[in-house]
């Protein structure tokens, strides 16, 4: 009834262009979709991203050496830990002796129950941190993480230098780990690159930034000694406090700090509603909780599993770390843009899924840590290239003042889902090896069909998703007291639009 006919010329933009419309249109203006762009819309160039980037590109690069520089380390901290339960003996050195066979199943076990609750407790975090951030700003989020980093770095350094229990560290790194902020981080991106267009692109920019510097580090964390790697960490994180308080800005526009906290506390249920607007944005939940089982079934299993029989050493595994992400850059760099170019977000994103399903499948004729690296070397691209695929899907299928609360609660899904496949595959592990004492590696070869399972199921999902990308529409956006988000219903499940 609030439609009215017209009849006459309607200009777009300046005037430059223009079409010819007869009949009724609404009051309320269409908002582009992903795959029709505004002639404004142009996606910027790599010297226009790094303008707009660059603080978010520090505080990250911070990160990385302050967590990637200790990695391959910590992991052989942590099994020599264990080995002193079972009779000692330096894990670094002899990483397949009887008691780090058996520290590998403790540290799989450990892993999976400490991620499981971390990740139980992230998925609640992810999702009010997202909302939380499009109220209160991004920065003050930020700032929150990196005093929280200061936990695990040093309980660590304590451990290495002054013999300090390494039950500190356990501790404090999933306390640490329980304030993910990925969806802040996207919802920075999308703030700071407001074309939907160029979204994919500039996630896969940012992605190809972090993977070089992790490219430039993990040298460094397989050849230093452990004590100088424990003072880069430390240095690392002293000057990312710094940075946050002296030069890191404020990217969003539209936070409004008047809200009341009771808000906050009903975002999961606004959350709820944003994924029952229509079957794509519903399926594309299920298409990340099924992958996410898969990928973090893989993590669980994947580094005691090398470490307890082939015998990975500390360098072999960032040589191992290297490859994959170079692999990754690489895919990133000249893969993502024509990939979707060619086949759609949506094509792109099949294709992904299905090398992601064969990975864990060829892991199981991989003997000796040079194949597993040449495997790595080979999928790492199509693996890495799924972060920016699905984020810029994701980010194009809500408006701009949602972009956080659905970053912030596909993160709380895909945790959920890491929460879930963190316990259960470090029990699988235990299981599966008697407690780490079977010296046959097939005894891990169902875990990872298993993985392979859940991530062919992920894949499925997705083979069941349109071509075409449904428009971004508000949740609160009505004409006539309707919901205009009523004709997308249909399609998917059944919401109460009072």
């Amino acid at each position: 009834e609030r439609c009215q006919p017209v009849r006459g010329r309607l200009f777009a933009g300046s005037g430059q262009r223009q079409t010819m419309a007869t009949g009724f249109v609404s009051d309320v203006e269409k908002p582009p979709t992903a795959l029709e762009p505004s002639a404004a819309a142009a996606s910027p160039s790599t010297a226009v991203l790094v303008r707009r980037l660059w603080w978010l590109m520090l505080f990250v690069g911070f990160a990385i050496v302050e967590f990637v520089s200790v990695g391959p380390s910590t992991q052989y901290i942590i099994l020599t830990f264990f080995a002193s339960y079972h009779g000692g003996g330096d894990c670094e050195r002899t990483p397949s002796s009887g008691p780090c066979r058996a520290a590998a199943g403790n540290a799989a076990l450990y892993t999976g129950v400490s991620s499981g609750i971390c990740s139980c407790v992230g998925a609640v975090m992810a999702l009010s941190l997202g909302s939380v951030s499009d109220r209160l700003g991004r920065r003050p989020v930020l700032r929150l993480r990196t005093w929280l980093s200061l936990l695990p770095v040093a309980t660590l350094a304590l451990h290495v230098f002054h013999g300090q229990t390494l039950w500190l560290f356990l501790i404090a790194s999933p306390v640490f780990r329980v304030f993910d902020i990925s969806g802040v981080l996207l919802a920075v991106i999308t703030d700071l690159v407001p074309e939907k267009t160029a979204r994919a692109s500039a996630i896969g920019f940012f992605i190809t930034f972090c993977i070089t510097t992790v490219m430039a580090t993990l040298p460094l964390a397989g050849l230093l000694p452990m004590h100088t790697l424990v003072l880069i960490s430390l240095a690392a994180t002293v000057m990312k406090l710094m940075f946050v308080y002296t030069v890191l800005p404020e990217s969003s526009l539209s936070m409004s700090g008047e809200q009341e906290l009771k808000d906050v506390f009903s975002t999961p249920v606004v959350a709820l509603r944003v994924f029952l607007r229509h079957g794509f944005i519903f399926r594309m939940a299920f298409v990340l909780v099924f992958s996410s089982l898969g990928f973090a079934g893989v993590n669980t299993v994947l580094a005691p599993y090398l470490t307890a029989y082939l015998s990975l050493t500390r360098a072999e595994g960032s040589g191992l770390l290297l490859s994959s992400v170079v692999s990754g850059a690489f895919g990133l760099a000249i893969g993502v843009g024509p990939l979707v170019a060619n086949f759609g977000e949506i094509g792109a994103l099949q294709a992904c899924l299905a090398l992601a399903t064969a990975f864990p499948l060829l892991l199981v004729a991989c003997t000796t840590p040079g194949q597993v690296c040449f495997l790595a070397s080979i999928l790492g691209a199509p693996l890495f290239m799924l972060a920016p695929i699905i984020s810029g899907i994701k980010s194009n299928l809500v408006t701009q003042d949602e972009q956080g609360l659905v970053q912030g609660g596909l993160a709380c899904i895909a945790n959920l889902a890491t929460a879930i496949a963190d316990v259960m595959f470090g029990f699988l592990y235990m299981y599966a090896t008697e407690h780490g004492t079977t010296k046959s590696r097939s005894s891990v070869f169902p875990l990872f069909f298993i993985c392979a399972s859940l991530t062919g199921a992920s894949w499925l999902l997705a083979l069941s998703l349109p071509r075409r990308l449904p428009p971004p529409l508000a949740w609160s956006s009505k004409v006539a007291g309707v919901s205009i988000v009523a004709p997308l219903l249909g399609e998917g499940a059944a919401v109460s639009t009072a």
